[in-house]
């Protein structure tokens, strides 16, 4: 995402009792008084919590209101966003398609998407499947493509060979969501379905998952679905939507219900059959997905792992795995601007849970993960919520130094080099496209293909984009030609070139 400030308020908030599955793990459950105690502090408006074992639900409620204003009640069916947890569901599309022996992980991507060409040339001829799933490829972020540019997937295609790898294929884990979006487009041509169309037909129906849809759009008027939150300044505000309605992402534009994401959880932790046994992903398919792909570094995972403390972290396809007393844990988290969400698994005692909700990197979400994992008695337990609120609140201390920092290093001359309108016009990067300045009553805007910008005047000829709808603090610099005119602009490390 393309947020650059993020905004945190933590609680301690779960008491817990205990209740004994059928294969002897225990499996904490949650209070209900003390989830909405939670959500009353973190100002979180909804909230949709299940705990499943391999055979029972043993916990599925919804809390709070789909909207400050006006909001409905919530309930098992409310749809939320699950964001990055539908890259799991993707990974389990291609196995679906290897079972079937249409393609096969180590397959090359350039085999089903033949125009596809990265900037080294020796990297065309190598990244697999596998490679896509597993973050793996060696790209950096290309983010703004989506996110700030609502560029098609056809043009990423084509813009892959001017973006230069980070570090040599498989060398390290850098989270990249395009290569999903490749993933998706891969099903889409040996399947001849578009990636959610072709999850409908061969995985969410045949596990009565009746409520999962591959964008906002494509929900029933007659369902609820939540409206998306930011804190900021300890305020709640409404913010705008990544994606448009009809917007489909592989990579993370999926809509669901904690009925069906329970359902989804269960379907995991019973190897890929059903509810009446029938078999949807091999057993082989399964083991594939949760087998680790690719050593993940600290600074590449949860900032939870200061509490958890894991020997070793790792990524499958589509999932964050980490050791934790004994056992691995696979999980994934869900990020979009006003909207959070994880599914976790203790594969080995049959257990997972998921939290879906709609306030912007609401932490909720780890306090309630590791507290459900975690099997040491009451006496010993770690109290995470209390834990998790004190680890992000030094990130919030650390952001505020810097940001504080920023601030003093502003100059108190407010001169600028030019009058406004000679900063205006069009501005372009060769792989990440156009942007546009623009004058308006005496005001400057930035504006991409999806957002719009305001620029205020920061010091010199650097300004500052803020907006009322997303939280971002980020600076805009405008460079000038040795004969006093505007050459270029750059922001977030990258340099657009004026063109008019």
């Amino acid at each position: 995402m393309f947020k650059i400030k993020r905004s945190y308020s933590f609680i301690p908030l779960f008491s817990c009792l205990f209740i004994f599955l059928s294969i002897n793990a225990t499996c904490k459950t949650l209070d209900e008084k003390e989830v909405q105690r939670g959500m009353d502090l973190w100002q979180v408006p909804a909230l949709a919590v299940s705990v499943v074992t391999d055979k029972d639900i043993t916990f599925k409620k919804g809390f709070g209101k789909t909207a400050l204003k006006n909001g409905k009640a919530v309930d098992q069916h409310t749809q939320f966003g699950i964001m990055s947890t539908t890259k799991a569901m993707v990974a389990a599309g291609v196995l679906i398609l290897v079972d079937k022996e249409k393609l096969k992980l180590d397959d090359l991507v350039i085999k089903y998407i033949p125009e596809l060409h990265f900037n080294d040339p020796s990297m065309t001829q190598q990244i697999t499947i596998r490679d896509l799933l597993a973050h793996r490829t060696g790209m950096p972020s290309t983010d703004i493509w989506p996110f700030f540019q609502k560029t098609p997937l056809d043009v990423q295609i084509q813009k892959l060979s001017t973006v230069e790898s980070s570090v040599p294929v498989r060398s390290r884990f850098i989270y990249q969501n395009t290569m999903y979006e490749l993933a998706g487009e891969i099903i889409k041509r040996v399947s001849g379905k578009r990636w959610d169309d072709f999850l409908k037909q061969s995985l969410w129906l045949p596990l009565g998952m009746k409520e999962t849809y591959g964008s906002r759009g494509a929900i029933p008027a007659k369902q609820p679905l939540v409206s998306p939150y930011l804190l900021i300044n300890k305020k709640i505000k409404k913010t705008g939507w990544n994606f448009d309605d009809d917007e489909t992402n592989a990579a993370g534009s999926v809509w669901s219900s904690i009925h069906d994401m329970s359902i989804w959880a269960q379907f995991l932790l019973n190897d890929g059959k059903n509810v009446n046994g029938q078999e949807i992903i091999s057993s082989e398919g399964v083991s594939e997905m949760f087998t680790p792909q690719m050593i993940v570094a600290d600074s590449d995972f949860y900032p939870t792992t200061k509490l958890t403390k894991p020997a070793w972290t790792t990524y499958g396809l589509g999932w964050f795995q980490q050791d934790f007393q004994g056992r691995k844990i696979d999980f994934h988290t869900g990020s979009l601007s006003g909207l959070i969400a994880i599914i976790g698994l203790d594969r080995v005692n049959k257990k997972a849970m998921v939290v879906l909700g709609n306030q912007d990197h609401a932490e909720l979400r780890h306090a309630l993960l590791w507290h459900v994992m975690d099997e040491q008695t009451d006496n010993s337990s770690t109290d995470w919520n209390q834990s998790v609120f004190d680890l992000y609140q030094k990130q919030i201390a650390a952001g505020e130094v810097r940001q504080d920092k920023r601030n003093k290093a502003r100059k108190k001359s407010k001169k600028r080099s030019l009058p406004l309108k000679q900063y205006a016009g069009r501005y372009s990067h060769h792989s990440y496209g156009e942007l546009e300045i623009v004058l308006t009553k005496n005001k400057l805007k930035v504006k991409s293909n999806r957002l719009t910008f305001d620029l205020p005047h920061w010091h010199f000829d650097t300004f500052e984009m803020t907006s009322k709808k997303y939280d971002i603090q980020a600076l805009l610099n405008f460079n000038l030609s040795t004969d006093a005119k505007i050459n270029s602009l750059q922001f977030w490390g990258l340099e657009f070139t004026k063109i008019e």
